[in-house]
Formats: structure tokens, C-alpha cells, sequence
């Protein structure tokens, strides 16, 4: 009898402080998402990927996440390009109502041949997760497909990379399409095998806080290896 007391207090606690923890994450946020990611091209077809990210929240004034991942990628052909990795995630409950994750993803990207100059691309991904929230631990997967439409442009002897980027998320958890994502930005050389993207990104989430997210990124990105950026 006691402890099945005891078995109901516990639970009582864990679902409070999940209302609780609810209850803060804001409806509508404001982020800065700054990313330092590594290119290193071992060889002409394969390249070992790695990035570490912070993601700034409440209006940009608290710590929302950190990211940490490293993969693969097999490039076949010039079109098709296949990935898989491990990504990290440290948060703040009070914002994003996560306190960690482990992730493991599969990937590919089709490339369309360039028509004007234009590209367009498309990533499938599949994602296994391992989320822990205040309420306890969730097992869940998920599918991403993301579309990019990009066109090189030359302005004074420096290749600007423009583009627009629409990426829709399938959550098993609410066995739904939960999630979309808009990007605009551009990316372009800041020195020899290093280039900087800078981008703005809307999120509308229809079943978790927050519901509406608005984010300026910078990412750096480090190209390794003789098969590397030029």
C-alpha cells in the first residue's frame, strides 16, 4: 500500500513539472542560430562531415540549444549524393521542452541538371530519435523532405550562391506532417576553402511549442582535403 503511494506521488510530480515545463515554452520565438560545420574530402566520391551549432532563443536573449554531429557522405554520381550520422542535442526545457536527444539519420539528395543557371535539389531524410523531456523518454522517428532552388551569381569577381529552401517534417510521435520550415539566404567565399551562409528561416509547428519560430543564421564552413572547396 505504501508504495503504491509512494508510485502515485511520483507521478503526480513528473506530470506537474511536464505542465509546468509545457507552460514555458514560448507560443511565437525570435532565434540566432550560429554554426561552425567541417568538409573534409578524403577522396573524390567521399567526404567525412562534422558541425557544432548554437541556437540562441527568447528573442535571442537565452540559450536554447546546442548541436553537435559528425556523418558520411557518397557522392556516386554527380546527381545523387548519400549520407548517414549521429547528431547531439543539449537544450533548455524552458524553451524548446527538450532536455536531450540522440539522433541517428540516412539521407539522400537528388540534383536536377542546372537549367539557366538555376539548381534545384531534393533531400529525403529519415531520422531515429531518442528524446528526453521533462516528462520522461520518447522513442520516435521521423521524415524530413527538403526542396532548394539556387543560382550562382558573379558580382565584382565573387560567386554569390542565393537560393530558397522549403523543408517539411512527418513526425511519428503525432503520426502527422507536423512541420515546415522556409528559408531565403546565400552563401559565398570568405577565404581560401572557407564560405559563409547567411539565411533567414520561418518554422510554423502545429503541435509543439514553439508554434511560429523566426531565425537568422550564420553558418562557417571549413573544406578540407586535396579533393576539397576551391
Amino acid at each position: 500500500m505504501l508504495r503504491r503511494l509512494q508510485h502515485s506521488i511520483v507521478a503526480v510530480s513528473l506530470a506537474v513539472a511536464s505542465s509546468y515545463a509545457i507552460a514555458q515554452v514560448p507560443a511565437t520565438d525570435i532565434q540566432q542560430w550560429s554554426q561552425f560545420s567541417v568538409v573534409d574530402q578524403v577522396k573524390p566520391k567521399v567526404a567525412f562531415t562534422g558541425f557544432g551549432e548554437i541556437r540562441l532563443g527568447n528573442n535571442a536573449s537565452q540559450f536554447d540549444e546546442e548541436l553537435l554531429s559528425g556523418g558520411v557522405v557518397y557522392s556516386p554520381k554527380r546527381w545523387l549524393s548519400l549520407g548517414s550520422g549521429y547528431l547531439y542535442i543539449h537544450a533548455n526545457p524552458n524553451l524548446s521542452g527538450l532536455n536531450h536527444e540522440s539522433r541517428y539519420y540516412t539521407e539522400a539528395t537528388f540534383k536536377a541538371p542546372a537549367f539557366h543557371g538555376f539548381v534545384l535539389s531534393n533531400r529525403v531524410r529519415t531520422e531515429v530519435r531518442w528524446l528526453q523531456v521533462p516528462s520522461g523518454s520518447k522513442f520516435t522517428q521521423r521524415y524530413r523532405e527538403r526542396i532548394v532552388l539556387e543560382r550562382p551569381l558573379t558580382i565584382q569577381h565573387t560567386t554569390y550562391v542565393p537560393y530558397l529552401r522549403y523543408e517539411k517534417f512527418y513526425d511519428m510521435l503525432v503520426d502527422d506532417w507536423s512541420r515546415n520550415r522556409y528559408y531565403a539566404g546565400f552563401s559565398r567565399p570568405l577565404v581560401q576553402r572557407t564560405a559563409l551562409e547567411v539565411y533567414y528561416m520561418h518554422q510554423d509547428d502545429h503541435y509543439f511549442h514553439p508554434f511560429h519560430k523566426n531565425a537568422i543564421g550564420f553558418n562557417v564552413t571549413w573544406h578540407l582535403g586535396k579533393e576539397g572547396h576551391k
